[in-house]
């Protein structure tokens, strides 16, 4: 390969990445098809180690996950034959297989070839279930049914030959009788035949949340059966199958309806829960936000604390500058948008290894360890213009921009030394693990190693 292919092939692979890193920013909801499938297409048949090894380090990350599947697709048109193993193994969830199906379809048109037919029907009976069928088969994406039909995947066993038979009732609209091998299902069913004005009185029934868990009936689902009005003892019956997460946004409707919530200040403060969640500080101070001066007060404070271990920790030095003037106060879900930058830029500079935090022009101090919240305690009230970024920025590895979308531009440019900056206008907790994946897409410094056998 020439220099000049090499080099065309390096900016791809940048490229590509950088998009990858953007969609933990915007938490995977833009998937750039076009320019994506473009450059994964071009790396299928240039590099295609490096693009498997992409794929492996995706699969870890969900937020990336639609990219993932653009990306399998692409390699899988780009192989031709022998694409079956590697299209059956790749997909991971049970809305995978449709989702790759209709992004094939989209970018390659009906044409669908044997290997990749075949890669999708082995996947569909791994992931094919009585709980994947409840959970994953819904309008608006390609259903069970057409995936079906589309490979014609041979069940394995009376149960998965239901599970397919049922799937495919359901989009004809055919549904009689659902076998007893189903009971998933057959719950699910005697739930939604109960009278819309009969439900929230069923959920006032000692035997509520056993009845909801037997139809494997999430929150949402359970908020859509009840027509959108959550009851406090419909709240009671879900809590003990929500998410760490979930539980941490509900706190406000739980406080209003009065919920009683036995043991869930505990669960809010316990590290292994705050640590396996995920959430970050913004999350938390969200929740406070919504319920100050609560009974979770305590809790929340503590977890505020402790998720910062789920903040990533950059090297080297770093310089952020959070702009709190009056663009920065329109409200955004909970926290404004000046003190989503302040909660960002706190988070940051407690995790970084060498730190100067400006709110505003204004330096704050920082020191290594000390409590969240006596840091957000040195923000202004805001209302402050952004300040100038200071005269010299050669010691820094990077700068780290929290500003409103107007003053942007101004921002970037102020930056001397191209390729150092981060500026944000919509501050979000995928953002903390972008950051670093932005600096690996400018550098060529991958998370992962390339690999040369199928998957």
């Amino acid at each position: 390969m020439t220099t000049r292919a090499l080099t065309g092939v390096d900016t791809a692979r940048k490229e590509l990445f950088l998009l990858v890193a953007r969609a933990f920013a915007d938490g995977g909801a833009a998937v750039h098809d076009d320019r994506f499938g473009a450059l994964a297409a071009r790396l299928a048949v240039a590099d295609e180690p490096w693009l498997r090894g992409l794929i492996r380090w995706m699969a870890r990350h969900d937020a990336t996950r639609r990219l993932r599947l653009a990306a399998i697709a692409e390699l899988a048109h780009a192989r031709g034959k022998g694409t079956r193993q590697f299209v059956g193994q790749s997909l991971l969830r049970a809305d995978e297989p449709g989702e790759l199906l209709a992004y094939w379809l989209r970018r390659f048109g009906r044409s669908l070839p044997q290997p990749v037919k075949r890669g999708v029907a082995d996947a569909a009976v791994r992931l094919y279930d009585e709980l994947a069928l409840a959970t994953y088969d819904a309008p608006g994406a390609m259903r069970f049914a057409d995936v079906l039909a589309l490979t014609h995947p041979a069940p394995t066993g009376a149960v998965q030959a239901a599970v397919f038979a049922h799937a495919i009732n359901r989009r004809r609209g055919t549904v009689s009788a659902i076998p007893e091998s189903l009971p998933v299902s057959r719950a699910r069913r005697a739930l939604y035949w109960v009278p819309a004005e009969r439900r929230p009185r069923l959920m006032e029934q000692p035997s509520a949340a056993a009845t909801l868990a037997d139809a494997r009936m999430t929150w949402p689902a359970v908020e859509r059966w009840l027509l959108g009005t959550m009851t406090a003892a419909a709240w009671s019956a879900v809590l003990p199958s929500m998410s760490y997460r979930d539980k941490l946004a509900s706190l406000a409707d739980l406080d209003r309806l009065g919920v009683a919530a036995p043991g869930l200040e505990e669960e809010l403060a316990e590290p292994a829960s705050i640590l396996g969640s995920g959430v970050t500080p913004l999350d938390v101070m969200a929740a406070m936000r919504a319920v100050p001066a609560s009974r979770w007060s305590r809790a929340l404070r503590q977890a505020a604390e402790l998720s910062l271990a789920n903040v990533p920790a950059l090297p080297g030095r770093t310089l952020v500058l959070t702009d709190r003037g009056d663009l920065m106060s329109w409200p955004g879900a909970r926290l404004s948008r000046a003190d989503a930058a302040a909660v960002f830029g706190a988070a940051l500079a407690l995790r970084a290894a060498s730190v100067t935090l400006l709110d505003s022009g204004t330096a704050l101090a920082v020191r290594p360890r000390e409590p969240l919240m006596d840091v957000l305690g040195r923000f202004g009230p805001g209302g402050g213009p952004a300040g100038a970024l200071p005269s010299r920025l050669d010691g820094y590895d990077r700068v780290v921009i929290l500003t409103s979308p107007h003053a942007a531009p101004e921002s970037a440019d102020a930056v001397t030394t191209p390729g150092q900056e981060h500026v944000i206008t919509q501050v979000s907790s995928g953002w903390f693990a972008a950051i670093a994946h932005v600096e690996a897409a400018r550098t060529g410094s991958w998370p992962f190693a390339c690999v040369t056998s199928a998957p």
